[in-house]
């Protein structure tokens, strides 16, 4: 029988890669599609791919439409972006559904509310780091040591270090690898992005440290390391259905060949330490991590303020970790109670990052 899927974040680069891999499998039928906004590319997709049920969220009552989206599946690709998708994600909790999790915010700011899901084994990774962690580790007899994930870099990966507070919005957007949104490529560029999978590997694989180096081919997509010094990892050219069709059918394994390619193809294998100086965002999303509770619902609500305002070019690119670390330290770090105690802290912390982009902006 096939396995019924929900794809949430439908027409999104990591949903429209899943309607694919879901057509092309025997294995898999589309049950449901959901999107937030983009009603045009949704009935486009609904046409082609024919689902059960499709919603568009800012249509409607959300939460009424996740629930029909998800009840009847067999499993759950959430890829909404940003923190709404926590909502999804808690909802699949509920209704003790597996999830495959594309969305960075349901554990890095929603790890503690997902912890029944994440001890039941519930929760399959799909981001490419995590799917390599989660694949390395399936099978592995010996105590791992350590993850040691991979990181691209960046767009000023190569930028002199006097230039990197004042980088133009033109060149934090060229990604050296890959065609990604705004947000997420300056937040690749400062690495923010890198800090926040750690938070992810940390909620995925507990009480294994973990660290990252810079990779810049991207061939490599995480390595762990065995108790005896033997490393594994999962390599390739950067194609994001390969992780998608692993978590959607596990612990089944794909029948067919997702991706095809050549290790000539590959070129450099090298890896390099993440430089405190190149990146200081990185270290101040690591440290709200440490800090653990409501302080990584701040720093991701700190950054996407200091994004958008760099984007709109009202304040430098080197002001992104200013405005972190202020927020940071002005919002009151306590346990997770509940969605709702995420959402106000998120909001008081957007407020105050707003406070800090004016500030920045008046004396320039």
């Amino acid at each position: 029988m096939s396995r019924r899927v929900a794809v949430l974040g439908s027409t999104g680069s990591i949903g429209c890669q899943a309607l694919e891999v879901i057509k092309k499998s025997k294995e898999l039928d589309l049950f449901s599609i959901v999107c937030g906004s983009s009603a045009n590319a949704l009935k486009n997709q609904t046409d082609k791919y024919q689902p059960v049920y499709a919603g568009c969220v800012s249509s409607g009552n959300k939460l009424e439409i996740l629930k029909k989206a998800v009840d009847g599946a067999d499993i759950v690709l959430n890829a909404i972006v940003g923190s709404a998708g926590l909502e999804a994600s808690l909802l699949c909790q509920q209704m003790k559904i597996p999830l495959a999790l594309a969305n960075k915010e349901s554990l890095v700011i929603g790890s503690d509310l997902l912890q029944k899901h994440l001890a039941a084994g519930l929760v399959i990774p799909v981001d490419s780091e995590h799917s390599t962690i989660f694949r390395c580790i399936q099978g592995e007899a010996r105590e791992v040591k350590k993850i040691t994930l991979t990181a691209s870099g960046g767009s000023l990966r190569d930028t002199p270090l006097d230039q990197i507070y004042n980088s133009p919005p033109s060149d934090v957007l060229t990604h050296p690898t890959w065609e990604m949104g705004g947000r997420i490529t300056v937040d690749s560029a400062s690495m923010v992005n890198k800090a926040f999978e750690v938070l992810e590997a940390r909620a995925l694989f507990p009480n294994i440290p973990v660290d990252v180096v810079v990779h810049r081919s991207s061939i490599v997509h995480s390595f762990i390391e065995s108790a005896d010094g033997a490393w594994k990892a999962l390599m390739g050219l950067p194609d994001m259905k390969i992780p998608i069709a692993w978590a959607l059918l596990y612990p089944n394994l794909p029948t067919y060949s997702v991706a095809s390619e050549n290790p000539l193809d590959w070129g450099d294998l090298s890896f390099h330490p993440m430089e405190k100086k190149r990146y200081p965002a990185f270290y101040s999303v690591i440290k709200a991590g440490d800090i653990g509770g409501t302080a990584p619902t701040a720093a991701n609500a700190a950054d996407e303020i200091a994004v958008e305002a760099f984007l709109k070019k009202q304040i430098p690119f080197g002001a992104i970790t200013e405005i972190i670390n202020e927020v940071i330290s002005g919002v009151k770090t306590e346990s997770v109670e509940d969605f709702n105690h995420i959402l106000h802290v998120d909001s008081t912390a957007r407020e105050n990052a707003r406070k800090a982009v004016n500030r920045i902006c008046s004396q320039l």
